[in-house]
């Protein structure tokens, strides 16, 4: 069924908010009716920046209006595309297509970084009013929902919803309303939140392209702090000197508010300042890549020229592996007589330790001869050693420590289960002895017939229980009989069950007798 009079997207629209828009056209007051119309599911959860199902949402909108387009132009994916490997980017991009739980925002990195998204659904109450005045209704913009952007360059500082993030009701679009979007005064920007808003805005608004890697973002720092004089003696790189640049540029209480503050050591290497000029082994947030370029290049840098940089790094190709084939002399060299003369009275090993030179020798000019040999006689050696342990010998001590045991354990009837795991750890080295039964059958077959079974374990407690309980009452009740072994009418097997029916008829039986 087609959704009648779903709207178009505005520009810089939230894809969330459109979805939520088509509610209100519709007057739908349920999420769930909501979920069934446009999305065919009542399973899909309202995600605000980087929403799925996007297929799914392109069969409502006009042709040009394709997947590819929602996520790069009604989502927050370009603030992290950029950041992460080509495959990953793809991989990314067809979880949006379809539905996934939370894959994107694991794989982008957002759900474990050290910059988390705002605590409420924000908005410019200066937006809201030109919104109303151009379109009749409020929508929620991109960069309004954006870590580091803390306020409108044309407006001033975004307010709060009470619209808490992540959504309490997880199926439920809302829309901004009037409710929700109080238009009132607000205060003057914060001339850092303008400087993370102009690259922010570049950033979303940059079209899809293949993503640097992890190598070519680890030459860009490098040659970054090269470039600039950040760095001592010939190849090592300043990061006290990056560090005092940083915290020059940026005050300390914001670097603190968004978990941005290099460590105060230098000899940690956590610090994320730090790792940025490493080498690259994991991906860095959007918000990193701004401040450090904020602070170490004029104020007239923008992120579209710093990708464009990175992209035309050279990336290494990984080099062609070349087999080499050994030739092979049909009669043997004064080297392999000398080897095999080693060899008949050591070791391979112990061989190359005595002439670490003629091994070298041999495995430069004859590699698959001196590979071979030294294979035959390593098997040759090994078919040919006695064994260390005498097993029988050892079989018959540890049956000779069983049956002591046993006896012990015989002449008391409390005690855990003795199943074959008992006895073996009362012998103790029991991962030893599990591993080698199949040597011990002595062992082995004293255990098969003494291990105590489950169902004979129930009884011996039955048991034991009637024993303890017939010093207080001449015929035991079964409720008791039960409590006191420890067991339920649940866990207790056939045979301890006919036990217990064949004990306690008894005691009535005897009951019955004395009366």
């Amino acid at each position: 069924m087609a959704v009648l009079n779903f709207p178009i997207p505005y520009t810089e629209e939230l894809m969330y908010s459109t979805v939520a828009r088509a509610g209100v056209r519709q007057g739908l007051t349920s999420p769930k009716q909501l979920l069934d119309d446009v999305f065919e599911s009542r399973s899909i959860i309202a995600t605000i920046d980087l929403p799925n199902h996007l297929a799914t949402l392109s069969r409502w909108l006009p042709e040009e209006f394709t997947p590819d387009r929602l996520i790069y132009s009604h989502s927050l994916f370009p603030l992290y595309a950029p950041f992460v490997p080509e495959a990953r980017r793809l991989q990314c991009m067809n979880w949006l297509y379809q539905g996934t739980q939370g894959a994107a925002h694991l794989a982008l990195g957002v759900a474990a970084s050290r910059i988390k998204s705002p605590r409420f659904v924000r908005y410019c109450p200066g937006c809201i009013a030109a919104q109303r005045e151009q379109y009749g209704e409020y929508f929620w913009r991109r960069e309004w929902q954006v870590a580091g952007v803390e306020s409108c360059p044309e407006h001033g500082v975004l307010m709060d919803t009470r619209i808490a993030r992540p959504l309490i009701e997880r199926h439920r679009f809302i829309a901004a309303a009037p409710e929700h979007c109080h238009v009132s005064k607000q205060q003057k920007g914060m001339g850092i939140s303008d400087w993370i808003t102009t690259q922010v805005r570049r950033l979303l608004v940059r079209p899809a392209q293949a993503s640097p890697s992890f190598e070519q973002w680890t030459e860009h720092y490098r040659s970054l702090a090269y470039r600039l004089g950040f760095y001592r003696g010939k190849a090592q790189v300043d990061h006290s000197a990056i560090k005092n640049k940083v915290l020059k540029v940026w005050p300390a209480a914001w670097l603190i508010l968004n978990r941005l503050m290099p460590l105060s050591s230098d000899i940690d290497d956590s610090d994320w300042l730090k790792a940025i000029f490493r080498k690259h082994r994991k991906s860095f947030n959007y918000l990193q890549h701004i401040v450090v370029h904020q602070a170490l290049l004029d104020s007239r840098w923008q992120i579209d020229d710093v990708l464009d940089e990175v992209s035309r790094k050279p990336t290494r190709k990984t080099p062609q592996q070349v087999k080499v084939v050994m030739q092979q002399s049909s009669s043997q060299t004064p080297d392999q007589e000398a080897w095999l003369e080693l060899l008949s009275s050591r070791q391979p090993l112990q061989a190359r330790k005595t002439s670490p030179a003629l091994y070298a020798r041999l495995y430069r000019s004859h590699r698959d001869w001196l590979l071979d040999v030294n294979h035959r006689y390593a098997q040759d050696k090994a078919n040919h050693n006695v064994p260390r342990i005498d097993w029988d010998k050892r079989d018959r001590e540890y049956l000779q420590a069983l049956r002591q045991l046993a006896t012990f354990l015989n002449a008391n009837q409390q005690g855990p289960r003795r199943s074959r795991t008992n006895y073996l750890k009362l012998l103790g080295n029991l991962s030893t002895l599990e591993k080698n039964l199949h040597q011990l059958p002595r062992t082995s077959a004293f255990l098969v017939a003494n291990s105590e079974s489950v169902p004979q374990y129930q009884i011996r407690r039955l048991q034991n229980a009637y024993d303890d309980l017939r010093v207080l009452f001449d015929s035991p009740p079964r409720w008791r009989l039960l409590r006191n072994a420890g067991l339920s009418e649940e866990r207790m097997m056939e045979p301890a069950r006919q036990y217990l029916e064949n004990l306690v008829d008894t005691e009535h039986e005897v009951q019955r007798c004395r009366k």
